[in-house]
């Protein structure tokens, strides 16, 4: 009866233990997410601005 009582709880604690390591690494993933797509949003302004500049320089270009 007690081997099984601590058998119980060892796996309860294993089982637990699993959990938290899940629970850590999807906390992980979301927070290098979140930081992923904030670089990627300013990298796309730059862009874009570069894009803008060098629209404007084309165009003055074209028109003399």
């Amino acid at each position: 009866m007690e081997s099984t009582v601590m058998i119980s709880s060892l796996l309860c604690n294993i089982l637990i233990g699993c959990f938290c390591i899940v629970v850590l690494s999807w906390a992980v993933v979301a927070i290098q997410t979140v930081i992923n797509d904030f670089k990627r949003e300013k990298r796309e302004e730059k862009k874009a601005l570069q894009d803008d500049e060098y629209h404007e320089k084309r165009m003055k270009s074209f028109d003399k």
